[in-house]
């Protein structure tokens, strides 16, 4: 009877760039490709286990870190009510938010969607996105909409309600 010792080793095949990009993050961060490959996807296995799809999950983050190199910060939702009196200093440090993101070249149109839906205070409908303020939510859609009008994306109020032109027609062809 013969023994034969399957191998544990696989061999997967990917297009020069992308080798080229992984060897490169591997020697970045001392590591071998196997062993940054293999940190990659457990991490990316954690997030999927989340009910999350890891690339999106990424993306947000990168937002997440654009954001607060400008200042923002999560904070608990029970002190939203207590910042009411500093609405029109919150919205203006939106504004400035949403300027620098502009100068920083940051895809804004996908910060005010992940705000929108983490703050729940957006429906997306089409190329645009309409804007629900009540309760102690109000000062998180004037966030939203602040950051949108300070990095100039379309804000129209209109009898109450607000949208947000969230892609144009050469961006969403992207």
């Amino acid at each position: 009877m013969d023994f034969i010792k399957k191998s544990k080793r696989k061999t997967i095949t990917i297009d020069r760039t992308t080798a080229d990009i992984i060897k490169e993050l591997s020697t970045k961060h001392g590591t071998t490709i196997n062993s940054y490959l293999k940190n990659l996807i457990e991490a990316v296995k954690e997030i999927e286990d989340m009910g999350l799809y890891a690339p999106t999950a990424v993306r947000d983050i990168k937002n997440i870190i654009n954001l607060t190199r400008l200042g923002m910060v999560i904070i608990p939702s029970e002190l939203l009510d207590g910042m009411e009196k500093n609405r029109d200093s919150i919205t203006r440090s939106a504004m400035r938010i949403g300027r620098a993101l502009k100068e920083l070249k940051a895809d804004i149109y996908r910060i005010i969607e992940f705000l929108g839906t983490h703050y729940r205070v957006m429906i997306p409908v089409g190329d645009r996105a309409m804007i629900i303020s009540s309760g102690s939510n109000t000062i998180l859609a004037d966030i939203v909409k602040s950051i949108a009008q300070g990095g100039e994306l379309e804000v129209v109020e209109e009898g109450g309600i607000a949208t947000i032109k969230i892609r144009d027609n050469k961006n969403n062809a992207t």
